[in-house]
């Protein structure tokens, strides 16, 4: 991983758990969902280390060296605009402007309905996938091609997870903007980022991939 991803992830990644966490803070009293950012912002920074403590390896390494990797990261910057906004956006919108959706206990409810469809698929795709999860886009030597659990249904189970959680902050909040950066920014971020992470399993894998890849969806099942 690049120096700039790393000093973004160590030295200002901390930074804005933090302030997602008081935005939590200054929600929760009128939103469910200000629990989940304030949880979220204790969690990442913690996460981080209890990981570097099992692992023995910070979490934005693989397991194993790699045989093909992205140079520079441009796909971690092309998710992050959209990330950013799609964590940020919904509770600034909830605190400092008026409705442009219904705020109701079936909005909350049904955005946590869908943060919790989100938790179990990322929890899956990381037991389908064991040590092989890295936050940097690499092929390590050690590799195998996944393609069960939930990567029978779909290739990046990983990444519809994170827009089901996106889209669960953004209807739980009632956000019009959370809502609007989905297909707008992060979807594009992500489709970019799937294409670099397909080029390097196409070219380690070969036709083992293309044949997958033919069979299985990228993101929708049975759509895209």
């Amino acid at each position: 991983m690049s120096r700039t991803a790393i000093t973004f992830l160590v030295a200002v990644a901390p930074g804005l758990a933090l302030i997602l966490a008081l935005l939590g803070l200054e929600t929760v009293k009128g939103n469910l969902f200000g629990w989940v950012l304030l949880l979220t912002g204790i969690v990442y920074p913690a996460g981080a280390i209890v990981s570097f403590w099992i692992q023995k390896r910070p979490f934005w390494e693989g397991s194993g060296k790699a045989a093909r990797e992205e140079t520079g990261d441009r796909s971690f910057w092309a998710i992050l605009p959209g990330m950013l906004i799609c964590f940020f956006a919904p509770p600034l919108e909830y605190i400092y402007l008026d409705p442009m959706l219904p705020r109701t206990g079936g909005m909350q409810i049904l955005g946590l309905t869908l943060l919790i469809l989100a938790a179990a698929l990322r929890l899956w795709t990381r037991h389908a996938i064991k040590g092989m999860y890295s936050g940097h886009v690499e092929v390590a030597l050690d590799h195998k091609l996944v393609t069960t659990g939930p990567y029978r249904a779909i290739r990046h189970p990983g990444y519809a997870g994170f827009v089901l959680l996106c889209l669960g902050i953004a209807t739980g909040y009632s956000s019009l903007i959370g809502l609007g950066a989905i297909p707008l920014l992060l979807i594009p971020g992500l489709a970019y980022r799937i294409r670099v992470e397909e080029h390097l399993l196409e070219a380690h894998f070969g036709e083992d991939f293309r044949t997958y890849a033919r069979r299985v969806k990228k993101l929708i099942p049975g759509i895209w």
